[in-house]
């Protein structure tokens, strides 16, 4: 198994025509030294010397990502992914034993990897829970769109709200914008956008009810 997920990243690195690890070229330093080799890569950037180097040991690279991101896609990404951040890496450090800086770059790579999907995940989640504890509240009102008397009603009051108000209640329910997002288009702190949600959604409801002006 190990042997068949190791050819197709082989596959995938060498049939890249553009890329440094292509067929017939990386056996060139084959017999050269780790450390030599890193130190012909800093003094001169060649990408064969690099593909050497990468090609000893990607599968290491492929097994630490694979153990952090359990992923076998997100695995062969990484190692393409880090291989490209070695161009720029290699020359900045002073790298004594390559396969254990190596181990160091692809650890790193994955934790940060894992941590920046995880903020992603949160903030997807705190925005979600934003839009359920506003929406729920009043989304009869927005949703009756078969009520042409209820959405003429509705209209008619979302334009008596004062303006804050108004393009806030907008861009919340019509729009799904978060609260950060609005806060950023109309230029406003992200608490005066759920104030003005807040206020917009209390006169409205009243307004409906009442059929009062505001």
């Amino acid at each position: 198994m190990r042997f068949r997920f190791s050819i197709k990243l082989l596959i995938i690195l060498f049939h890249n025509f553009s890329h440094p690890l292509k067929s017939g070229t990386i056996r060139k330093y084959g017999n050269v030294p780790d450390a030599e080799l890193v130190e012909r890569y800093r003094s001169m950037p060649d990408p064969e010397v690099l593909g050497e180097l990468y090609q000893r040991y990607m599968l290491l690279v492929y097994g630490v990502c694979l153990k952090y991101l359990k992923s076998r896609e997100d695995s062969q990404d990484a190692v393409m992914q880090i291989y490209e951040a070695l161009v720029r890496e290699i020359p900045r450090f002073e790298i004594r034993q390559f396969e254990s800086w190596l181990y160091g770059v692809t650890r790193n790579h994955c934790l940060m990897k894992l941590r920046k999907d995880s903020s992603d995940r949160l903030k997807q989640e705190k925005i979600s829970s934003e839009m359920f504890m506003e929406y729920d509240a009043i989304n009869h009102l927005m949703d009756e769109k078969e009520n042409e008397e209820m959405q003429k009603r509705l209209k008619a009051c979302l334009e008596q709200l004062r303006e804050e108000q108004r393009r806030c209640v907008e861009l919340f329910y019509y729009r799904q914008h978060c609260y950060r997002e609005i806060a950023a288009e109309l230029v406003l702190e992200e608490n005066k956008v759920k104030s003005f949600i807040q206020n917009g959604k209390r006169n409205l409801k009243i307004c409906i009810e009442s059929k009062k002006v505001i």
